[in-house]
Parts: structure tokens; sequence; C-alpha cells
């Protein structure tokens, strides 16, 4: 508009969060999701594949996780499919042990979801990105989450209704230890000095 005269301003405010050993989740026990009532953003709108400062969009979905007693909340695209959750990307195993997660069309690309595709594809972990169902999630044998402070955090339920066997599977297990054994090694990353 014509009164905006000084451009844009944008504002960045840096927190220091202790990580080492620590994640967001219960990476062993597991965690319960619900599904949300809000759709994740049309990319003709807020296109969810970017970090922005609207975050709107996730927080109505975590405010219902919360008042659930959940961790989280699963939100769906604008036709009905998976996108992600509002704080984390998402994936599944289905009955064949293949691993399955949205294609982000709708949810953010992120670097620990990229870094998981990589490691299942060296365990010879089959894999797929595509449009999957929340009737599929309900009905996998084993669902994890992915984000950079959570690391991959088992869900043992969703929308009351237990994955798999209620607890942490195998093939999350493998990958947990395979990202674990990734980020622990000099070869991948840079290191971050002691805080003192």
């Amino acid at each position: 508009p014509d009164f905006n005269v000084y451009g844009t301003t944008l504002i960045v405010l840096a927190e220091w969060k202790p990580t080492q050993g620590r994640t967001t989740y219960d990476n062993s026990k597991g965690i319960s999701l619900i599904s949300a009532s809000q759709r994740r953003n049309s990319p003709a709108t807020v296109d969810s594949k970017i970090h922005h400062n609207n975050l709107i969009n996730n927080i109505l979905p975590k405010i219902q996780a919360n008042l659930a007693n959940c961790a989280d909340a699963i939100m769906l695209d604008v036709e009905g499919y998976v996108s992600e959750t509002n704080a984390t990307n998402i994936f599944m195993v289905d009955e064949n042990g293949t691993l399955l997660t949205p294609h982000p069309d709708h949810c953010l690309p992120g670097i620990t979801r990229s870094t998981v595709l990589q490691i299942a594809k060296q365990m010879g972990v089959p894999h797929l990105e595509r449009r999957v169902s929340l009737a599929e999630f309900h009905a996998a044998e084993e669902v994890f989450t992915t984000g950079t402070m959570g690391e991959l955090t088992p869900v043992t339920m969703i929308d009351g209704r237990v994955i798999g066997s209620g607890i942490r599977g195998p093939i999350t297990t493998k990958l947990q230890e395979g990202y674990k054994r990734l980020t622990q090694s000099d070869e991948w990353g840079t290191p971050i000095p002691e805080f003192i």
C-alpha cells in the first residue's frame, strides 16, 4: 500500500534451548495425536513449504491437541489427505513394511524428514512419498513424527485409536538408531561448540 513507505520489517527472535540429550517428546514411549478440524493452508494463500510468521494455522490445531491431552494434531490438506502435524512431519509404516510419508505439497519439506528418507534408503527400508489418507494412518502398523527438536517420535495413538501394537515399532526403532548414529558422526553437519 501507499502508506507503507519504509518497506517491510522482519523480526527475528533468537532463542537458545539446551538440546544435549533432550527432545521435545518422549521418543521411547511415544505420543498421542488427534486430527485437527482446521485444514493446512493452500499453497495459493500461505505456502506451508516456507517458514513464515503467519502461524495461526498451526496454533489453532495445537490448542485443540492440548485440550484433548495430546501432543499435536494431524493436519489434512485442502483435499482431505494427511499433510503433517501442526509442528512436525509425519510418517507411517503400512502392513507390507513400506514407509510412507505425505508428498510435500502442503507441508514443510523438513530437514529431518529428508534425512529420514535418506537413512531409509541406506538401510534398505522400502519407502514412498505419496498422498496418504487419515484412514491409512489409523490402520498403520507404525507411525512417527520428525522434527528438529523432536527427532523421530513414535506415535502410539491417533484419534483414540491404538497404532499397531501400541508401542514403538521395529522400523521406527531402526530409523531412530540410524538417525542417532548419523547425528553423532563427524561426516554429517557441523559440530556445535560446547556451551559454557
